[in-house]
């Protein structure tokens, strides 16, 4: 069943990208990576995620303006920025719910499976 879910991961940091993508591909999800805001635009685009993890800060496009773009293309798409950076997050947090993102977000670096957690918790909440 994962396999039809198609998960976006937006990050700047490419082993960061290719981490949860092997963490997520383990799980048997589809993942499409893109390593700035607007790349993750364009390739929300193309392939219709469910799931989209964005970075806040990256360059090209911010966290907040890759949700903005995504939900208004696919309102359905659920939405998780991740951060490294307490204190633009919490200036940004609101910015992000209004514009359509989840009022959660993960922290950088990532606890153990954690993202395989958040992911399949979101899956579940679709079912």
């Amino acid at each position: 069943m994962n396999s039809k879910i198609k998960i976006l991961i937006a990050d700047d940091e490419e082993l960061i990208l290719l981490a949860w993508k092997k963490e997520l591909e383990s799980e048997g999800y589809k993942v499409i990576t893109a390593l700035n805001g607007k790349l993750a635009v364009e390739a929300a685009a193309k392939e219709k995620p469910d799931i989209v993890l964005t970075d806040l800060i990256m360059p090209e496009m911010n966290g907040v303006e890759v949700c903005r773009k995504i939900k208004e293309m696919y309102p359905d798409t659920q939405v998780v920025f991740v951060s490294g950076h307490p204190a633009q997050t919490e200036k940004q947090i609101m910015d992000f719910i209004a514009a359509g993102g989840r009022d959660e977000y993960l922290r950088k670096p990532l606890l153990k499976d954690e993202i395989k957690t958040v992911i399949n918790g979101l899956v579940e909440e679709r079912i």
